[in-house]
């Protein structure tokens, strides 16, 4: 697997290894992806602070780039470095005041997530998303290449029970 990692990205997750390679690459959607999934399942990395500035200050720019998702048929799931706990509360920030309401971010991201048809997955910190990640890109290669098994649907499933609870 090679890990395609957008020119944008600041600070990747990874920088390549002997196990697999990263390469940079300007992506139009997410700021991750592999050779396989090109075009098809891409990634979006979050910190709080971004998703936060994505949906309150940055909504358009956000907004866009899920319609240019959509538009070119690209699944696209964002990975947020914190849990939705820490993120609702706003406990991932003390230096700054952050005025919107935890209820009015749990609806802005269901109606984004339902409207734009893509998931969130909250993880504990930037370990944990880069092993959740590449076993997403792992998942979806196979799935790519028509030897799914049990394993990988069960495991897509208990997945998907980390994705975002917004109903509250």
């Amino acid at each position: 697997m090679t890990i395609l990692i957008d020119t944008r990205e600041q600070i990747p997750l990874w920088h390549g290894s002997e196990d697999f390679p990263a390469v940079k690459q300007k992506l139009d959607v997410g700021d991750y992806t592999t050779t396989l999934l090109l075009g098809r399942v891409h990634a979006e990395r979050k910190n709080p602070n971004d998703l936060y500035g994505s949906i309150i200050q940055g909504h358009e720019r956000f907004r866009n780039e899920l319609l240019r998702a959509q538009r070119t048929n690209v699944k696209l799931v964002v990975f947020v470095e914190c849990t939705a706990e820490e993120f609702f509360a706003k406990t991932w920030d003390v230096r700054q005041k952050l005025k919107c309401p935890s209820k009015t971010l749990r609806k802005i991201l269901a109606t984004m997530t339902k409207k734009y048809k893509f998931e969130i997955v909250w993880c504990t910190g930037r370990p944990q998303m880069r092993k959740l990640m590449f076993e997403w890109f792992k998942k979806h290669e196979k799935t790519i290449n028509g030897s799914e098994t049990d394993d990988t649907k069960q495991t897509l499933d208990s997945e998907q029970q980390r994705t975002m609870p917004l109903e509250k």
